[in-house]
């Protein structure tokens, strides 16, 4: 007779006492078939089991279906915006405006800055531009009137000049002593500021300069300023040194560095 693998109580009970000891009771009230297992081969109560299978597989049947709406996720960026999110939660309208306003602000002050590095550098280069026509074209014309040479004569009568910007927004041109102060005029009762001719009429009868000064209007080969012309060579004017004539026809060509004294 094959023995059924369980039986239930009133089955179990109506077999002999030798068949009873081959079964063994289960929790829910029914007696299993005790078998010894070999190799794969056993005899268990699956029901269990079974029942969770099918939980699992329903389970993960709705994960994939979920996760198939995330298909194009990309999971760094989304991790990127959930962090984004939190700090979002703890943000204060009226805190993010100040960042903004600061931010706007700070961004406002650079940009200025950086328009007044650049005004403040375009007016130094007018200035010198403008003090180097100023002093060196009073310079030249001075020199020139006393026949001196502006080529040995122009660099020290700069280095004892300057230019500066009066109360009412003018430029004027100062003599300047060794010390770094201003100048007086030499004239008689005078308290004026010295001219840059006031002091080439000094260096004239200083003997130290005196040299560079001629007594009359020929050059050291005799010739007159009216018989040596100008010449120009590499877009430059050349000027002998004793055409005082020349020279005076071209103060600002000479001040623009247009022209030179050879």
């Amino acid at each position: 007779m094959a023995l059924a693998a369980i039986v239930k109580e009133e089955t179990y009970t109506g077999l002999s006492e030798e068949i009873q000891k081959e079964y063994t009771k289960q929790d829910d009230g029914t007696y299993l078939l005790d078998v010894t297992a070999v190799d794969d081969f056993a005899l268990e109560n699956v029901k269990g089991l079974k029942s969770a299978l099918s939980s699992e597989r329903t389970a993960r049947e709705a994960a994939e279906t979920k996760l198939k709406a995330f298909d194009d996720l990309d999971v760094a960026k989304a991790r990127e915006a959930l962090t984004k999110v939190e700090e979002m939660a703890n943000w204060k309208p009226e805190d993010k405006v100040q960042e903004q306003i600061h931010a706007i602000t700070t961004q406002l002050t650079e940009k200025h800055k950086t328009e007044l590095r650049k005004k403040d550098q375009a007016n130094s280069t007018l200035i010198k531009q403008l003090e180097k026509v100023m002093i060196e074209a009073e310079a030249v014309k001075a020199i020139t009137e006393n026949k001196g040479s502006s080529t040995l004569l122009l660099p020290h009568v700069l280095n004892a000049t300057r230019m500066r910007q009066n109360d009412q927004g003018g430029f004027v041109v100062e003599v300047v002593g060794e010390d770094g102060n201003p100048r007086i005029s030499p004239a008689t009762g005078s308290t004026a500021p010295m001219l840059i001719a006031e002091l080439v009429a000094e260096m004239k009868n200083q003997d130290t300069f005196a040299p560079a000064f001629e007594g009359s209007g020929a050059t050291g080969s005799g010739a007159t300023g009216s018989d040596i012309k100008p010449k120009i060579k590499g877009g430059t004017i050349q000027i002998q040194e004793g055409d005082q004539e020349a020279i005076e026809d071209n103060i600002e060509e000479l001040a623009s560095g247009k022209a030179v004294i050879v």
